[in-house]
C-alpha cells in the first residue's frame, strides 16, 4: 500500500534523501516549483499534472499544489536499537501514547533539528505514520531513525542495561529541567498530553522532571515541552 505525501518541502525532502517516489501529482496551473519539477525528471520519477481538484482528494491537506505517492516509511526494531545504542548513539527520544499526528510530526522535525539518535514508538497506541505526520515533520522523517518496539518497557530496559539514564517530563516531576545536568548518556520520555507518561514507566525513569509554568497555564503543547526537554538535554552534549 502506497502512501501519499503532501506539500512543497515534504516532496523536496523525500527528493533529497532518494526516497522511493512512485508518482508525482502537480496542479496544472501552478508555474513554479521548477526546482521541484527538474529533480523529478532527473529521477526519471513519473510526473501528472493535474487539476486542483484531484490533489484535494488526494491529499485531504494543506498540498501546496503537489502530491507524491511512496512506499510506506520504514521502521527499525528493537534489534536494530540495540545495534545503535553499540554504534555510540545514547540520546533516544521515547514516546508513550502520543497519538496525534500533527504533535507527533512537529516533535519528529524537532528531535531531528536537534539532533538526537533516534525515536522510539509503540507498535500500538502510538501515532501513525502518515501523510500528516510526514507533512507536519517538514520531511525530517525522513533523516531520522524511528524504531518501533512491542513494548517500550523492552526499549528501556535495553537502555538501562547499556547504562543510559532515562528521564522523563512529568508536571508533577520533584526537580526543575533547570536544575538538572544532564549525563551524556541520557534518552528522554514524553506522554501524551490527556494521560501523561503511564506510571510502570514512570517507575523505570532515574529522574522525572518537570518544565516550571510562569503562567496562569498549567501546562504546554507535548511538542513544545519536548523541543525544550532536548534543548536543555542536547546543549549539555
Amino acid at each position: 500500500m502506497k502512501e501519499i505525501i503532501f506539500g512543497k518541502r515534504t516532496v523536496f525532502e523525500a527528493l533529497e534523501n532518494n526516497i522511493q517516489i512512485d508518482k508525482v501529482y502537480i496542479d496544472r496551473d501552478n508555474k513554479f516549483m521548477e526546482n521541484i519539477k527538474r529533480k523529478v525528471h532527473e529521477k526519471s520519477i513519473q510526473i501528472s499534472f493535474v487539476p486542483i481538484e484531484k490533489l484535494n482528494r488526494l491529499s485531504k491537506g494543506n498540498h501546496q499544489g503537489i502530491v507524491a505517492t511512496i512506499s510506506p516509511i520504514k521502521t527499525l526494531d528493537l534489534n536494530s536499537l540495540e545495534k545503535s545504542i553499540i554504534d555510540n548513539n545514547y540520546n533516544f527520544l521515547i514516546l508513550d501514547s502520543i497519538t496525534d499526528t500533527k504533535n507527533f510530526g512537529a516533535i519528529i522535525r524537532t528531535t531531528e533539528c536537534l539532533g538526537m539518535s533516534g525515536i522510539i514508538i509503540s507498535k500500538s497506541g502510538s501515532s501513525p505514520i502518515n501523510g500528516e505526520t510526514i507533512k507536519s515533520s517538514s520531511g525530517a522523517i525522513f533523516n531520522i531513525p524511528i524504531f518501533k518496539v512491542d513494548h517500550i518497557k523492552d526499549a528501556i530496559f535495553l537502555l538501562k542495561a547499556n547504562e543510559i539514564k532515562i528521564v522523563s517530563a512529568d508536571e508533577k516531576g520533584e526537580n526543575s529541567i533547570y536544575d538538572y545536568k544532564f549525563d551524556k548518556k541520557t534518552s528522554l520520555v514524553m506522554g501524551s498530553e490527556g494521560k501523561g507518561i503511564s506510571k510502570s514507566i514512570l517507575n523505570l525513569s532515574d529522574n522525572i522532571l518537570m518544565i516550571p509554568m510562569k503562567g496562569k497555564v498549567e501546562s504546554l503543547n507535548v511538542s513544545v515541552a519536548t523541543g525544550i526537554f532536548i534543548s536543555e538535554l542536547t546543549k549539555e552534549l
